[in-house]
């Protein structure tokens, strides 16, 4: 346990480095925040959270810096007594984003992403209510031309997809009536994987007995709930990344990095965790070389009895957390307020 002159300077150093992003030393740290306290005594202080492992050198000659396990003590202990409100500008563009009607949910999964990474400069992303639960609920198909027809699906949750598939010359505009009949008899209003099991075992002997040309039902439909997976996740501000890579990393890395931001399904499981309300994860935390020098925050909100829903953003362990961690208290408010709507 720290002592509260301890507290203090960590709190201090962990500022000095959000704002500055260098080393300090006992000298400076004395002068900058005018501390009561000597030169020397605030080197030993330092000293002895180094100890502890909060802090950490760079090279014999410089100042500390925050380790990992000294951001943690950090948000753990030290956030919590400090407030820092939200600017009245920045409460009033998140309230007025998400106060808009909108007509799926993708739309809103996405706004969430982008309008928290320009809130913030950082990379944000959004993963929507979970599908594998959604009901099928609406499902259309529509002739485009000779050869090919587009099928619509939409589930309870608010996703709707389509997919566009080849069919047999002859298959008549009065064949599709009859699947479409089919499937609003025998589909609509059931969950998904009961869907997949009835077009693996039903649905194929149903069609051959009204449907001349054969079509592969289950892998169109299979292309389709592919993509709501892909669509309930959004990558705002990718490019952000690049401000905070170290300048000596090469060329794979940094791919990597893009590759696994990018829907792999190694950072969902890093956000896909079951919380309710804000986690932070810093650095070494999340087990991949990859993100030792990031923090992942993430934000559950509820989506009126639909699932929940997640924010997060991914940004240096020296990132202003009270300032983003604020932001995303409202944006999760907001959130479960517009699915509230939505789902009305």
């Amino acid at each position: 346990m720290l002592t509260e002159r301890q507290l203090l300077i960590l709190n201090l150093i962990i500022r000095h480095y959000i704002a500055f992003e260098e080393p300090i030393g006992s000298k400076t740290l004395m002068k900058e925040s005018e501390l009561a306290f000597s030169s020397a005594t605030i080197r030993n202080e330092m000293m002895r959270i180094e100890e502890l492992g909060l802090l950490e050198k760079m090279h014999s000659s410089s100042g500390r810096i925050p380790s990992t396990k000294g951001y943690r003590y950090y948000v753990d202990h030290i956030l919590t007594k400090e407030n820092e409100e939200v600017s009245d500008d920045v409460r009033k563009q998140i309230q007025h984003a998400f106060r808009n009607p909108y007509s799926e949910v993708q739309e809103v999964v996405e706004k969430s992403a982008e309008m928290l990474s320009s809130l913030t400069n950082y990379t944000a992303l959004g993963l929507g209510p979970d599908t594998k639960n959604s009901r099928l609920t609406g499902f259309r198909l529509v002739p485009l031309n000779e050869g090919q027809v587009m099928a619509i699906l939409v589930t309870d949750k608010g996703y709707v997809e389509n997919q566009i598939f080849s069919v047999p010359p002859n298959f008549s505009s009065a064949e599709i009536e009859k699947v479409i009949n089919i499937f609003n008899q025998k589909l609509i209003g059931r969950t998904l994987p009961e869907v997949f099991l009835k077009l693996k075992t039903e649905i194929p002997l149903i069609t051959k007995k009204y449907v001349d040309s054969e079509i592969d039902f289950l892998s169109v439909f299979n292309d389709i709930v592919l993509k709501l997976e892909q669509d309930r996740f959004h990558v705002g501000g990718s490019m952000n990344l690049l401000n905070y890579l170290d300048a000596s990393m090469d060329k794979e890395k940094v791919k990597a990095i893009y590759s696994m931001i990018n829907g792999s399904p190694y950072i969902h499981s890093l956000f896909s965790s079951s919380h309710d309300g804000i986690a932070v994860q810093i650095g070494s935390e999340m087990n991949n070389d990859l993100l030792n020098n990031f923090s992942l925050i993430t934000a559950s909100y509820d989506t009126a009895g639909n699932g929940k829903g997640l924010i997060a953003l991914l940004g240096p362990t020296n990132m202003p957390y009270q300032k983003v961690i604020n932001i995303m208290k409202i944006m999760r408010y907001e959130l479960s307020d517009s699915f509230n709507d939505f789902y009305k």
